[in-house]
């Protein structure tokens, strides 16, 4: 997924291509980033069909916002298990996809939490979430939850990765919100009694900045507000 990041987007195709799974469906999509070369898509398109049975290109004529962009990715795609990588993020190992995969048909679980490498631009680097959290979601998931809905959100969508089980049982993400889709899901899935699966895995090195960064969005803080008033009246 990308939005005025695709110069970043080369170190994902190699992390990508890198990977020893290969049988998955490859969507390549950007959210109206205003002057984008296509070509630019197009190209690390066809070095991914080298590897890959189908790969797409998706390009939004205007901007959606990250929920609406993520449901229709989610459209568009024909598989089992949802893996998504933003441009600049990489896969940990060569190994990493395949992990995902095994992992996440042996626990059967709607959404599985993995842990991510945060790289930070000083060159530290620092895993999460914490071990802790498995814990949590295996022996109080439902506490877990109201505490992630009064606090702040644990998971991570750059980590945390879903399954069509989920979409069809209850929807795509809540267009309501235009930036945050994955802690609203993790807080409903968690207080509906559904299990979140955990892997102390570490699958993704992530790029700190944009709602990762330390200066939050205000249109983050608006979807925060909305999701609360929406779970408050569930």
């Amino acid at each position: 997924m990308i939005y005025r990041n695709e110069k970043e987007l080369d170190r994902t195709i190699a992390s990508v291509l890198e990977q020893d799974f290969t049988d998955a469906q490859v969507i390549i999509s950007d959210d109206g980033t205003p002057g984008l070369d296509r070509e630019i898509l197009e190209k690390a398109a066809d070095v991914l069909r080298m590897k890959f049975p189908e790969v797409l290109v998706n390009v939004n004529e205007q901007n959606l916002g990250t929920v609406a962009h993520i449901n229709r990715v989610i459209g568009m795609a024909k598989g089992e298990y949802f893996v998504s990588c933003c441009a600049g993020d990489r896969f940990v190992s060569a190994s990493s996809l395949g992990s995902i995969v095994r992992t996440m048909k042996s626990n059967g679980a709607m959404a599985t939490a993995f842990r991510r490498i945060d790289v930070y631009s000083d060159g530290n680097r620092k895993a999460r979430p914490g071990i802790w959290v498995g814990a949590a979601l295996l022996f109080a998931p439902k506490k877990f939850g109201e505490k992630m809905l009064r606090t702040k959100n644990y998971l991570s969508g750059c980590c945390t990765f879903t399954t069509r089980k989920l979409y069809e049982k209850y929807g795509l993400h809540d267009e309501r919100l235009r930036l945050v889709e994955d802690y609203p899901c993790f807080v409903k899935l968690l207080l509906k009694g559904e299990r979140i699966g955990f892997s102390p895995l570490k699958v993704i090195e992530h790029g700190m900045g944009g709602v990762s960064g330390s200066s939050v969005s205000p249109q983050v803080l608006k979807d925060i507000e909305i999701m609360r008033e929406i779970m408050a009246v569930r």
